[in-house]
């Protein structure tokens, strides 16, 4: 059993972090793929790899509303290029400096939902942070390929768009140029967008939005992608299951990584497969993407 994307850097889960990894080791748990998402978590991050390094893997990445958060959220309207470019900087420095602890570039990407949402900044400054994003986001994809490093890589719409995953698979097939690999975490797109993303190799991956009543459009996109191309994730603290949802017992409900058997299981319904039989697949498909350890 695998969870390819959660924040153990983020609370509650950093202050219960021995009960969070041990529960998922004894139910079969193997790995765990943790993400830094800003230049703040990422020594945490780090520490916690280290710590618990025959579970949790580290995955580091500024993740696109990182650039809107780091100037515009505080105030700065005015160079918002040479701020943010300068945070890339020390991005890159701290990979380049620890790139041997490091088993993918993640969370990257683009993200256009949040700052849709944002009605006090002018067309403008949208354009400018957009393009920001992409700068951002071609930085680490060719960061990646410098250290053949896989990828996590979050790609969000606004509501009724598909034009933040179709610039996603544009940059990602104009710098990869066959050479990138990766899982597309938590993908809620269309199905047209479903196909390019599994045309470039990449893998999906499904968490518990799948366990919800209306997660319906994820569980078509489950049905749509091939066995061999699934990973499993929680996303936690975020999206805990259906069953935590619903628990009035668990008053702190948050995901875990033990709640990746009910993703799982859940799958295997949809898929109509047994769960063991896919527990192995797509514990082969992690290892396969993200166990091998990075090249110095």
């Amino acid at each position: 059993m695998h969870d390819s994307h959660i924040h153990l850097a983020l609370e509650p889960l950093k202050s219960n972090i021995s009960d969070v990894v041990n529960s998922f080791i004894k139910d079969n748990g193997i790995y765990i793929l943790t993400q830094g998402t800003d230049l703040l978590d990422f020594n945490e991050t780090l520490e916690i790899g280290l710590k618990y390094n025959q579970t949790v893997q580290v995955a580091l990445g500024l993740h696109p509303t990182y650039f809107e958060e780091s100037t515009i959220q505080k105030g700065y309207f005015k160079n918002l290029y040479e701020k943010s470019l300068k945070h890339l900087d020390e991005f890159e420095s701290l990979v380049r400096t620890n790139h041997k602890l490091i088993s993918a570039i993640g969370e990257t990407g683009l993200d256009y939902h949040q700052l849709s949402l944002n009605k006090t900044i002018s067309a403008d400054i949208k354009a400018q942070i957009i393009e920001i994003q992409k700068l951002g986001f071609r930085k680490q994809l060719n960061l990646a390929k410098e250290y053949n490093l896989p990828l996590s890589i979050h790609a969000r719409d606004e509501n009724g768009s598909s034009r933040c995953v179709q610039d996603v698979t544009q940059i990602v097939a104009e710098e990869g140029r066959g050479l990138l690999r990766g899982s597309f975490h938590s993908y809620t797109g269309n199905l047209k967008s479903l196909t390019d993303i599994l045309d470039l190799g990449f893998h999906i991956g499904f968490n518990a939005i799948i366990t919800y009543k209306s997660g319906e459009d994820v569980r078509e996109i489950l049905r749509n992608t091939p066995t061999d191309r699934i990973l499993f994730e929680t996303d936690g603290p975020f999206l805990p299951p259906q069953s935590v949802r619903k628990n009035k017992k668990i008053k702190e409900k948050f995901a875990q990584p033990s709640h990746i058997r009910e993703i799982l299981n859940t799958a295997a319904e949809i898929k109509k497969i047994d769960p063991k039989d896919l527990e192995k697949i797509t514990d082969e498909n992690y290892q396969s993407l993200f166990a091998p350890t990075p090249q110095s």
